[in-house]
C-alpha cells in the first residue's frame, strides 16, 4: 500500500494518555453526513460527497456501512454487501483467491458476520467493475482493515496503492493491518514493503490472532498507520481486535460448526 498525502507521524501510542488507539471519544469519518436521503440524492444527481478530513464526524454505523466513497480518479467503494448485492459473487472470488484457506471466513460464517454493525464488507469498484475486496471493523479508536486484495486481473496497475490511499483519507484515525512476519517468505515481505511505503509501521513483535470457526492459525505481526506502535499499544490493540472481532468467531464457533 502507499504513502499518504501528509507527514508521517512518529507519535508513539501507549497504554496511557488521550492518545490512546482504543479511547472510546475516537472520531473517524472524514465527511461529513447529515442523512442518508440528502447524500443518496446527491450521489444519483452526479455530486459525489466530500472525503476532506477537515470536518471529522463520528464513526457512526450509517457513515460507516451504508456510504459509498469515492476518490477523484474514479474508483470507489461500495456501501456494504450483502447475499444478494449484485456486486457480492465478484467480491467474494477475489476474497478467496487472495487469502489462503485459514486466512479466510467459510462462506456460512461470513454471512453471520456481514449481519454485525460494526464490519463492512465492500467492493473495490472502478469504471463500474469490481476490482478489488476490502473488508473492514470500526474497532474501539481505530480501523481494522481484516482483509483488502485486488483481483488478479488488475494488479500491478497501482490499484492496491489507490485503495490503501482512499481509505486514509477517508478515515481520520489510525489504521491497523496485520501480515505474515517479514522475512518468511518472498511475497510476505513484499506485503510488508507495500504497506510500509504508505507510512504503515511494523511492530516486530508477532501476535497469535484466534482462527476462524473450523481453521487454523500461524502468528502474524501489526502494522499500523501513521502511529508507533510500543509494547503497551501492541497488546491494547491486539487485545481489542481479538475481543472485538475474533471474540464473535468465539461465541458462535459451536453453532457454526454443528
Amino acid at each position: 500500500m502507499n504513502i499518504a498525502d501528509c507527514e508521517r507521524s512518529q507519535r508513539v501510542f501507549s497504554s496511557t494518555g488521550q492518545n490512546d488507539l482504543t479511547s472510546n471519544n475516537a472520531k473517524f469519518f472524514a465527511y461529513p453526513v447529515q442523512s442518508e436521503s440528502k447524500c443518496l440524492k446527491g450521489i444519483r444527481g452526479g455530486v459525489l460527497p466530500s472525503t476532506g478530513v477537515d470536518t471529522a464526524v463520528d464513526f457512526s454505523r450509517f457513515a460507516f456501512k451504508a456510504l459509498p466513497v469515492f476518490e477523484s480518479g474514479g474508483l470507489c467503494f461500495s456501501a456494504h454487501l450483502d447475499m444478494r448485492s449484485p456486486e457480492f459473487e465478484t467480491a467474494w472470488g477475489i476474497y478467496n483467491v487472495a487469502f489462503a484457506d485459514f486466512e479466510c471466513r467459510s462462506r456460512l460464517e461470513q454471512t453471520w458476520v456481514m449481519c454485525e454493525p460494526n464490519y463492512r464488507f465492500s467492493a473495490v469498484m472502478l469504471e463500474g467493475a469490481v476490482v478489488g475486496v476490502l473488508a473492514c471493523w470500526k474497532l474501539s479508536g481505530f480501523c481494522f482493515v481484516e482483509h483488502v486484495a485486488v483481483s488478479p486481473a488488475c494488479r500491478s496497475n497501482g490499484i492496491g496503492q489507490r485503495t490503501l490511499k482512499l481509505l486514509i483519507r477517508h478515515v481520520a484515525r489510525p489504521v491497523v493491518v496485520d501480515v505474515e512476519p517479514f522475512g518468511a517468505k518472498r511475497l510476505a515481505s513484499r506485503r510488508v514493503a507495500f504497506y510500509a511505503r504508505l507510512g504503515f509501521n511494523y511492530c516486530a513483535s508477532p501476535v497469535t490472532l484466534p482462527p476462524y470457526a473450523g481453521k487454523t492459525t500461524e502468528p502474524s505481526n501489526l502494522m499500523a498507520w501513521p502511529v508507533v506502535l510500543d509494547g503497551a499499544g501492541r497488546e491494547r490493540v491486539f487485545e481489542t481486535i481479538r475481543r472485538e472481532v475474533y471474540g464473535i468467531h468465539t461465541l458462535t464457533a459451536n453453532t457454526l460448526t454443528v
